[in-house]
């Protein structure tokens, strides 16, 4: 090319170097969020595209699951926050698509160059049982990439609570993903910390430190963090990534195999229809709230549409612990449709079990009309009452006994334990067929059971009207 310049008087820069320098001369920062399975890394994502303003911001979320959900468990759409968002739910970027992430960045440079993006920066958020390090290798050996972008921090976020369980997971061989999260990081949040005291946060950080002497540990909640330490930092560095864990940049590149945790499966499940909330709650503590079979379920979220409520319920729950709460009212025209995923050890063997335990959480037609006569479960013993209201306080009925004092009762489910047809025999209520959170509670709505609600109501994120 420059022969040829030199020759026709023309410019001595030919078309592939025209592309390389306008490649080169603004790289794209690259921000990596990883982190095992419950840390926190779609609650940081949405925490960053919330809080910062300046900076215009293309998301790539993979997700690993049969069912899409992050996209859901986010008070404001990202596609609302983002200037582009791409959602990988294929596989995961790290082995099985990786392919994927590579055709989406070219994507991304073509549309910087041709000025139809103005981008700041990328955001790239990994699936809980990726290793990023293959993610590393793609912004290497990929020409494009290379010269597109550059990886400005890899962040992992670390669950204060569960974290040494997971890094142990492995032996002290530093091998699992949980470790290979943090010893490509340059970054660690350690996160959830209000849920531990301060000999457990010193004992996850010494172990952190084992795995990556040099990584910048910050302490958080809700994986709330100063901007200015996590975007534009310039915090990674491979060189000093590689020295750390004793790797050659030729071994990392050609060689380097995933540390993946193949034991991990997930059971995805989407419906149409009202969710009663209280079956679902039921369904749910059936296997967070058992010792014995806690220790598989490592994740479980969802998205719901609940009988009574025209907000979107979301669920998120790591191990046994839960957070439930309305994020957002439904639009008008969008698909109310539920989506749930169980993520962890043995989930395919409970595929069917899952999925119709699942299904049996939807509202089925009420048998009953308001004005009508049933008998209802008060103190265990089923006595006269009417049906006053439907769906109050998302339960199946409110019902008004027939006693001297028209006491209310609440059914929150339809079936014959809580309320049965006004002819049908009395006497002592059957066992519930769906295990309750708490046992189940005392129907009246007495005033210390008004305030018990009241507070519950609060913790899920809706007000009582009693």
């Amino acid at each position: 090319c420059l022969a040829q310049a030199q020759a026709s008087g023309s410019s001595p820069i030919c078309p592939h170097l025209e592309l390389h320098f306008a490649m080169s001369q603004r790289r794209l920062p690259v921000v990596v969020l990883t982190g095992y399975l419950g840390a926190g890394k779609t609650t940081l994502l949405n925490y960053i595209l919330k809080e910062q303003h300046q900076m215009k911001l293309a998301v790539i979320e993979n997700e690993i699951g049969e069912v899409s959900i992050d996209d859901a468990l986010v008070e404001q759409k990202h596609e609302d926050l983002a200037e582009e968002l791409t959602v990988l739910n294929n596989g995961c970027v790290c082995c099985t698509i990786r392919g994927d992430l590579v055709n989406t960045l070219h994507d991304l440079s073509s549309k910087q160059r041709s000025g139809e993006l103005s981008l700041d920066g990328v955001l790239l958020e990994l699936t809980g049982a990726a290793d990023p390090a293959p993610v590393v290798q793609s912004f290497m050996v990929d020409y494009v990439c290379s010269q597109s972008f550059k990886i400005d921090n890899v962040i992992a976020l670390v669950d204060a609570k569960h974290g040494l369980q997971k890094l142990e997971e492995a032996g002290r061989g530093n091998q699992g993903t949980a470790c290979a999260q943090i010893a490509f990081s340059s970054t660690v949040l350690l996160n959830k910390i209000d849920l531990v005291d301060a000999a457990s946060l010193e004992a996850v950080e010494k172990r952190i430190k084992q795995i990556n002497s040099v990584v910048e540990i910050i302490r958080c909640q809700h994986g709330r963090v100063d901007m200015s330490k996590l975007l534009g930092v310039g915090a990674f560095d491979l060189a000093r990534v590689l020295e750390e864990q004793y790797m050659e940049e030729e071994e990392f590149t050609q060689f380097y195999e995933p540390k993946m945790d193949n034991t991990i499966s997930n059971v995805g499940v989407r419906c149409d229809g009202a969710i009663n909330m209280f079956s679902l709650r039921w369904f749910i503590s059936k296997y967070l709230n058992n010792k014995a079979l806690i220790k598989d379920f490592m994740r479980v979220k969802g998205v719901f549409n609940i009988m009574g409520s025209d907000q979107m319920y979301v669920m998120q729950c790591v191990h046994m612990i839960r957070n439930e709460s309305f994020t957002r009212t439904w639009k008008k025209d969008e698909l109310r449709e539920n989506r749930i995923i169980f993520i962890g050890r043995n989930m395919q063997e409970r595929r069917q079990e899952l999925t119709e335990g699942f299904l049996a959480c939807v509202a089925k037609p009420l048998r009953f009309s308001v004005g009508q006569k049933v008998l209802a479960n008060w103190q265990n013993t089923f006595v006269k009452a009417q049906i006053v209201k439907q769906w109050e306080e998302f339960k199946a009925y409110r019902v008004e006994l027939q006693d001297k004092d028209r006491t209310n009762v609440w059914a929150p489910v339809d079936n014959d334990h809580y309320v049965r047809a006004s002819d049908s025999q009395g006497g002592a209520p059957e066992e519930p067929k769906l295990c309750a959170e708490e046992g189940t509670p005392d129907p009246k709505l007495s005033k210390a059971e008004k305030q018990r609600q009241r507070r519950q109501a609060k913790k899920a994120g809706y007000s009582s009207s009693q």
